[in-house]
């Protein structure tokens, strides 16, 4: 019942988990790993990698600014690694990553590493413990009661509809962000066309002058 000391990673530990990174296919190559993990993409496809259809990879964007790297952390932990892993990275870890600290990625990839190593090994005693609910010819097993059955089938169509509200939503967010990008373009658009409207007025005046001459 004494006071529990996180252990810290070892030498040996940290080969493994650079070698299981290495296994991944991503996006940019690994040069410092703080800086390259720190907007949360490369960390966004690591989970993609496993849980392909759960990860949106579009929702993250590489960026150099702060608050778009807490913002990709913030999303990845409200629409992945809650739903999906059952926890969340806490906000100082955040502002760790972001900030590239020493051993702050390295930290929260041996978690995550383990969370889907857990999730892995509990998909298939998911899978048994349902077969073990479907009477087949021969069985051995006392059947499962109908109104057993219904309940289950209830729980199942509840999970399905949870599960398309919680696409809903993420299109909806989606589409919200894909709105605003729309709407940086337009405006983008504009100052160019006027840039273009302001230059084109010089290079007449320009013209001009050069004839009166």
């Amino acid at each position: 019942s004494g006071v529990v000391i996180e252990r810290l990673p070892m030498a040996d530990d940290l080969q493994e988990l650079y070698c299981w990174i290495d296994s991944i296919p991503l996006s940019r190559a690994k040069k410092n790993i703080a800086r390259d993990f720190s907007d949360g993409v490369l960390f966004s496809e690591v989970v993609h990698h496993f849980f392909p259809s759960k990860v949106d990879l579009h929702n993250y964007i590489s960026t150099n600014s702060v608050s778009k790297k807490t913002y990709n952390w913030n999303t990845l932990n409200r629409k992945v690694l809650k739903k999906v892993l059952g926890y969340e990275i806490d906000q100082d870890e955040i502002k760790q990553l972001v900030g590239g600290t020493k051993g702050a990625i390295e930290k929260a990839l041996m978690k995550v590493k383990s969370k889907i190593h857990r999730k892995k090994q509990a998909r298939p005693a998911e899978k048994k413990s349902v077969a073990r609910k479907t009477v087949g010819a021969g069985s051995s097993q006392v059947p499962v009661s109908p109104g057993a059955l219904d309940r289950f089938s209830e729980a199942h169509r509840n999970q399905r509809i949870d599960e398309k509200n919680n696409i809903i939503e993420d299109l909806r967010e989606t589409v919200a962000i894909l709105q605003m990008k729309v709407q940086k373009l337009e405006q983008l658009l504009r100052l160019k066309d006027k840039k273009i409207d302001q230059l084109q007025g010089q290079m007449a005046q320009h013209v001009d002058d050069v004839t009166q001459r």
